[in-house]
């Protein structure tokens, strides 16, 4: 069966409005929320971070090696992200946005529409966040996909579309068919 395409861009495009849907209300496609952590961790030596602490110490401080070489205990992913970027601190699973701006319908076939990214980096960190876990605990941020209310809603608003597109593909068949 062959949909149409603006069908299936449409599909697409409600399903990429879904995941950020999500993404802003700060929860992954389980319902569970999105929280940064507030243990503390390893960072190596960073001039910019160290060029920060210097000025605010409320997110980590500098430590040594035996060798001597400097590194740092960062407090928490949570407080770093509202020190270096805290015009996004309350945004999940964005730095810079370049990675969810990347979230396109990629292929269209008969009856599939293809979601994901474009560029091969932003894959990978969603294959970090969706699959293998990110940082040492490898937690995942499950972004990509909906909840099954979420399919639902989708259903619902496209179910007559795709009757009506299926009834005229039948349709079309049956006047093409050839007498036995």
């Amino acid at each position: 069966m062959k949909f149409s395409e603006q069908l299936l861009k449409n599909i697409g495009s409600d399903v990429i409005a879904c995941i950020m849907d999500n993404i802003n209300k700060g929860v992954d496609i389980e319902g569970n929320n999105f929280a940064y952590s507030e243990k503390n961790y390893y960072r190596p030596f960073d001039k910019s971070i160290y060029s920060k602490l210097r000025k605010d110490q409320s997110f980590g401080k500098v430590i040594s090696n035996k060798e001597g070489k400097l590194g740092f205990v960062i407090f928490g992913y949570k407080k770093f992200k509202e020190v270096f970027n805290p015009s996004a601190k309350n945004d999940y699973l964005t730095w810079s946005g370049k990675m969810l701006r990347d979230l396109n319908v990629l292929k269209l076939t008969d009856n599939t529409v293809v979601v994901g990214f474009t560029d091969p980096n932003n894959a990978q960190k969603a294959y970090w966040f969706n699959i293998a876990g990110v940082s040492k605990s490898r937690k995942l941020w499950k972004f990509l996909g909906l909840r099954q209310q979420q399919i639902d809603e989708i259903k619902l608003k496209y179910e007559k579309q795709i009757t009506n597109e299926v009834a005229v593909e039948l349709i079309k068949q049956l006047l093409n068919k050839k007498p036995e």
